[in-house]
């Protein structure tokens, strides 16, 4: 099948700056653009469609590649937004852009498999994975556009892992790739775990794009749920693991196989794509968003992978106060009442992604800057953000110079003193059956909003223990890991703990900061979790994602430890078993909790310059 659309007409391109074209129009597209549907064929005889746009002068153009999982809509003659938003920069100067299903998704042939594992160094040649089909596409490339032989790659989310995976196809035609916010590894921070705690918004996502494609289609799979009411309820109907399966009404493979595998055994690890980053033959600029619910980790750990595997690779980093993709979204500029400014996605787009694939592919411009960061501020809507000014740009991240300023847990306190005499605790009863919602309003799906919710609500619950500090003197700019050393007592085998940074503005909103998961099984080994011994002394040590913030002076930092966040996290039982995803709700326990006042929490302080 070969479905191929070209726009007749002659034009000259030329290189152009966003503000000279503010407004890119169908016309103009159809004017300087071609566009054809073709099937690449792959080594192993699978077809993968993909469509090709590109310029109708006669010149040579670099040429930017996008892989994606789903599907490549608008199909026919018509064009994609995205031509004029969030790619208008490579639209404008006169790039060969193309987009392309992977195999097994919608007008792609061959079998889809979820985070596809690299195949091993030793297969053979005939043997296929996300990297040899993107070997193979850049080849026909080559062959069948007008390309300068230059090939860039991107992608935001599973686009981002086939992006980095393209990066490690080893053509030498690709110069630069972006993989933003990429799924890297879905055990240990990403989409489906956070060091081990199920993320439970991955069952929405599973009940429609985990099952099995019975034709090609160019729709996706429909959904096998339909919650008709807010998802605190909805998932209140389904407290354990059998419910929510048998909920499906059908079998679905890759979701009953996450379900066996409860701990970070072989199958997971095979699945992370940071542990094969080595001698990375591109250059890499990783992209993510401090305030991103789904795939965070995966910029953080893919930067620093390729720091510790491949330190050969030119390798950038960027990071800022965006959501999921927000970086590309010109409209971004908050989340719920936590304001972040205006023009921080044009800026990125313009001033950062577009010069990248610049320098890499066409020889223009000057060599990147290596880690650019925007820091978030708790700001209202009326305050004003300047997204040049406040830029910070760095030669590493971390930033080396950084300190660590350790705030204990002290009663009802943050202190920077360790507790002196006799240790103290403040305890609360986790209850399964009565788990702590994750906003202060009822929503229909996982509001994004609540990465930087206010957190006044959760205060008020017995079972959130809430510390805070005095007001800061001087503004503090905090970039980098934050460390938690929790040392708590359980009355059962079992717990998860859930610990906010907070941001208190003088108005009294708690502005989420950073919050995150550990399950205290995996204290000391991921692969191989032990019990908690009930009512004794357990230290607990995990990492938070790298924040970028500025607490202002005036406010105060707040930390809050809890055990359930519903349901943006799954329920723990509460006690140990070989597999938790086992247990009927009707065995959950309650637990008493304990946390002593030696816990602290590790602030990675950036001094002024």
């Amino acid at each position: 099948m070969l479905r191929k659309i070209i726009s007749t007409g002659i034009i000259l391109l030329v290189t152009v700056a966003a503000q000279a074209v503010p407004h890119l129009s169908e016309a103009w597209l159809r004017a300087h653009y071609g566009k054809q549907e073709v099937y690449v064929p792959m080594r192993d005889g699978v077809r993968l469609h993909t469509a090709v746009y590109e310029p109708k002068d006669s010149l040579p153009h670099p040429v930017i590649l996008l892989r994606t999982c789903y599907g490549l809509e608008p199909y026919g003659d018509k064009f994609p937004g995205s031509l004029r938003s969030w790619m208008r920069m490579f639209t404008l100067n006169g790039y060969i852009i193309v987009f392309q299903s992977v195999r097994g998704t919608n007008l792609s042939e061959g079998t889809y498999e979820n985070i596809r594992p690299l195949k091993p160094g030793d297969a053979s040649w005939l043997e296929t994975d996300e990297a040899t089909d993107a070997y193979d596409t850049v080849e026909w490339l080559l062959k069948n556009t007008r390309t300068n032989g230059a090939i860039g790659v991107k992608g935001v989310s599973y686009p981002g892992f086939y992006a980095m995976l393209a990066g490690l196809c080893g053509h030498p035609a690709i110069k630069a790739v972006s993989p933003q916010a990429p799924v890297t590894d879905w055990w240990m921070g990403d989409d489906v775990h956070h060091n081990g705690v199920w993320m439970l918004d991955v069952y929405s996502f599973a009940a429609s794009f985990f099952r099995e494609r019975r034709k090609l289609s160019e729709k996706g799979q429909e959904s096998l749920i339909h919650i008709d009411r807010d998802i605190y309820s909805y998932y209140r109907q389904f407290p354990d693991f059998q419910s929510l399966t048998a909920n499906l009404g059908e079998r679905i493979p890759f979701w009953e196989e996450m379900l066996r595998h409860p701990d970070y055994d072989d199958w997971w690890q095979e699945r992370n794509v940071a542990r094969r980053l080595y001698d990375v033959k591109p250059a890499v600029m990783v992209v993510g968003g401090s305030y991103d619910a789904e795939d965070c980790y995966g910029a953080i750990e893919t930067y620093a992978a390729l720091r510790r595997q491949s330190p050969q690779t030119p390798a950038y980093f960027v990071y800022g106060p965006w959501s999921h993709g927000g970086w590309r979204d010109s409209k971004y500029n908050r989340l719920g009442r936590s304001y972040f400014g205006e023009g921080s996605s044009d800026f990125f787009m313009e001033e950062i992604e577009y010069p990248f694939f610049a320098y890499y592919l066409e020889g223009k411009g000057e060599k990147p800057v290596a880690v650019h960061v925007l820091p978030s501020r708790a700001m209202s809507v009326d305050s004003r953000y300047d997204t040049a000014k406040d830029l910070k740009t760095y030669s590493e991240w971390p930033v080396g110079q950084r300190r660590e300023v350790s705030l204990y847990l002290n009663r009802r306190k943050l202190s920077e003193k360790a507790p002196g005499g006799a240790l103290k605790s403040r305890s609360y009863v986790s209850d399964p059956s009565n788990p702590i919602p994750y906003m202060d309003k009822l929503t229909d799906g996982r509001s994004k909003d609540y990465m930087a919710a206010d957190q006044r609500f959760a205060e008020k619950r017995k079972d959130v223990l809430t510390y805070r500090g005095e007001p800061l003197l001087t503004d503090m700019l905090a970039e980098g890991p934050v460390q938690v050393h929790l040392v708590v007592s359980l009355s059962t085998t079992d717990a998860d703990f859930i610990v906010k940074i907070i941001d208190e503005r003088p108005d009294g909103y708690q502005m989420l900061v950073r919050g995150d998961a550990f399950r205290a099984r995996y204290r000391s080994s991921f692969v191989c979790p032990e019990p908690v011994t009930p009512g004794e002394r357990t230290t607990i040590d995990f990492t938070l994602n790298d924040i970028a913030h500025i607490f202002q002076a005036g406010h105060r930092i707040v930390v809050q430890v809890q055990s359930s966040w519903y349901p943006v996290m799954a329920v723990s039982p509460q006690f140990f078993q070989e597999n938790p995803y086992l247990v009927p709700a009707s065995d959950y326990q309650t637990c008493r909790i304990r946390v002593w006042n030696d816990s602290r929490i590790d602030i990675p302080v950036v001094p002024k310059s």
